[in-house]
């Protein structure tokens, strides 16, 4: 199964790695994207495991980073990453994408 992340999420992901990387340093960025890696590696064997968080949409939490991934299972070969969002922000954020 393949994970495509939208350009929505990409931009996502580079605010959050941009922040580690001011706030935090190199070490706890790169920790960061291992663990955005190793997430989308469950998600891509097991993509229903996570809950549905309206109609088609998914989410999965990041391990030690307050961050949710939400996904969408296209098809039997493809999953959509709509969005990757701090949990500070709205319930409903990027939930339209």
């Amino acid at each position: 199964m393949k994970v495509l992340l939208s350009s929505a999420a990409e931009r996502d992901v580079k605010r959050a790695l941009d922040y580690y990387l001011r706030e935090a340093g190199a070490e706890v960025a790169d920790d960061f994207i291992d663990r955005l890696e190793a997430k989308l590696d469950r998600i891509k064997t097991n993509p229903e495991m996570c809950r549905v968080v309206a109609k088609d949409l998914r989410s999965a939490e990041l391990d030690r980073y307050p961050y949710s991934i939400v996904y969408r299972i296209v098809n039997k070969s493809l999953i959509r990453v709509t969005t990757v969002r701090h949990h500070k922000q709205h319930p409903d954020f990027g939930l339209r994408r």
